[in-house]
C-alpha cells in the first residue's frame, strides 16, 4: 500500500515525538524513587500546566512569530531538550522541559493531522503512526535502559541522551513537514460554547481527564515493584515488544467500518491492565504483567482514540480555536481529577491508594468504549445516510 506524501512527510516527526514520550516514565521512576507520591503529584501538576501554558504561548505568537505547524513541531523537541541538558534536573525543572514537550508537540501534531488528512485518511494513518510510536518508543527506551546499565543507574545520562535526541531530532526531522498556516487563538470561548463541544466533555473526562492519576500510580507501582531504574528500563522494554508485536500482525487490519470494535477490544485489555496494577499492591509482580498488558493493548486504544479526538474536533468555528479549547478543558479535567486523587492520597495509605487508583482507571477506560462506540456509530450511520 502506498503511503501518502503528507504521511510519509509526517511520521518522522511522529516517530520523534514518541521516542521522547518515553522519558516521563524514567521521569516519575527517578521521582518516586528519591521523593513520595506527593512529589510525584507535584511534578504532574506542573507538567500538566506547563503544557497549557506553552500551548497558549505558541496559539498566542503563532501569528507574530509565523509559527507554522511546521516550526511549532520543530520547536517543540529543540526548547524542552535544551531545557533537559541545561537545567538542573530538578522536579520543577522537569515538570516544565517535559510539559512544554508535550503542549507544544502536541497542539503541533493535531494542527498538522487535521490540516493534512481527511476523515478517510485518519484509520490507516493512526495505524502507521502508532507503530512508529512503538518502535521508536522502544528503541528510546532500550538506549536508556543501556546507559543506565553502564552507568550505575545515574539518571542524568538518561537526561543527556533524551536531550540530546530532542534537540537533534528537531533540527533534522521536521523539515519535509508541509508548510501550513501559523497557529493562531481567534474565539475559543466560542468553540466552548456549542453543544457539539460540549457534548464531547464526558468522551474528554474518560480518555484524558485521569492523565494525571494514571502516571502517579504507574510510577508509584514501578518502584514498589522493580528495585531499579534499569530494571524499570527493561521491563519497559520487553512489555513494549510484544504491543509492537501485536500491531505488526494487525498492520492492515484497521478502518472505518471497524472503529467500534477495535476500541472495544484494547479497552477490554487496558481495563484489564489497570486491575492487575491495583492488584500488584499485594503481589509486586504483576506490575510486570501489568506492564505486558498494557503495553499489548495501548497502542490499539491510542489509535482509536487519535480517530475520536479528531471527530471531536470536526465542529464548527476555527481549527485553532477548537483545538485550544480542547487543550483547555482538558487542562481543568485533569487538575480536577489530580486535586481530588491528591486529597484521597492524604487518606489511604499507599496500597489502598494503588488500588483505588487502579479501579478509577480501570472503570473509566470501560466508560470510554460504551461513550466512543456511541461515536463511532453515529459516523458510519451518517456515512451511509451520505452514500
Amino acid at each position: 500500500m502506498t503511503i501518502p506524501a503528507n504521511e510519509r512527510a509526517l511520521l518522522p516527526s511522529i516517530a520523534l515525538q514518541g521516542a521522547i514520550s518515553t522519558l516521563g516514565g524514567f521521569i516519575g521512576f527517578f521521582i518516586m524513587r528519591a521523593h513520595d507520591v506527593d512529589a510525584m503529584l507535584r511534578f504532574t501538576a506542573g507538567m500538566m500546566t506547563a503544557a497549557l501554558v506553552a500551548t497558549l504561548l505558541a496559539y498566542s505568537l503563532g501569528p507574530r512569530l509565523r509559527l507554522t505547524g511546521k516550526r511549532l513541531f520543530s520547536i517543540g523537541f529543540i526548547v524542552p531538550g535544551l531545557l533537559i541538558l541545561l537545567s538542573d534536573r530538578s522536579p520543577d525543572m522537569m515538570a516544565a522541559a517535559f510539559g512544554g514537550f508535550i503542549g507544544l508537540t502536541w497542539s503541533a501534531r493535531h494542527w498538522l493531522e487535521m490540516s493534512l488528512f481527511s476523515d478517510a485518511q485518519r484509520d490507516s494513518y493512526a495505524a502507521h503512526s502508532g507503530a512508529l510510536t512503538v518502535v521508536f518508543g522502544i528503541g528510546a527506551t532500550l538506549a536508556a535502559t543501556l546507559v543506565l546499565a553502564g552507568a550505575a543507574d545515574d539518571g542524568n545520562r538518561v537526561y543527556d541522551l533524551y536531550g540530546a535526541l530532542s534537540v537533534i531530532g528537531g533540527l533534522l526531522l521536521c523539515k519535509r513537514i508541509p508548510d501550513t498556516e501559523p497557529v493562531s487563538i481567534d474565539r475559543p470561548l466560542a468553540v466552548m460554547r456549542q453543544p457539539q463541544f460540549i457534548a464531547c466533555l464526558p468522551l474528554f473526562f474518560l480518555e484524558s481527564g485521569l492523565f494525571g492519576v494514571g502516571q502517579a500510580l504507574s510510577s508509584a507501582g514501578a518502584v514498589k515493584a522493580l528495585g531499579s531504574a534499569s530494571q524499570f528500563g527493561w521491563v519497559t522494554t520487553a512489555a513494549s515488544l510484544v504491543g509492537g508485536v501485536a500491531l505488526y500482525f494487525t498492520r492492515k487490519n484497521r478502518d472505518v467500518g471497524n472503529r467500534a470494535h477495535w476500541l472495544g477490544a484494547s479497552c477490554l485489555v487496558v481495563g484489564s491492565a489497570f486491575l492487575l496494577l491495583g492488584a500488584s499492591a499485594w503481589l509486586p509482580a504483576l506490575y510486570v504483567a501489568y506492564s505486558v498488558l498494557k503495553a499489548a493493548g495501548g497502542p490499539f486504544l491510542m489509535a482509536s482514540e487519535q480517530v475520536l479526538n479528531q471527530r471531536t474536533l470536526d465542529i464548527a468555528g476555527k481549527l485553532s480555536d477548537r483545538i485550544v479549547a480542547r487543550e483547555c478543558v482538558l487542562w481543568l479535567l485533569r487538575m480536577t481529577s489530580l486535586l481530588l486523587f491528591w486529597g484521597l492520597a492524604g487518606m489511604l495509605s499507599s496500597p489502598q491508594l494503588l488500588v483505588a487508583g487502579s479501579l478509577m482507571l480501570a472503570a473509566a477506560t470501560g466508560m470510554e468504549y460504551v461513550i466512543g462506540q456511541g461515536w463511532f456509530w453515529k459516523a458510519e450511520e451518517a456515512q451511509t445516510t451520505a452514500g
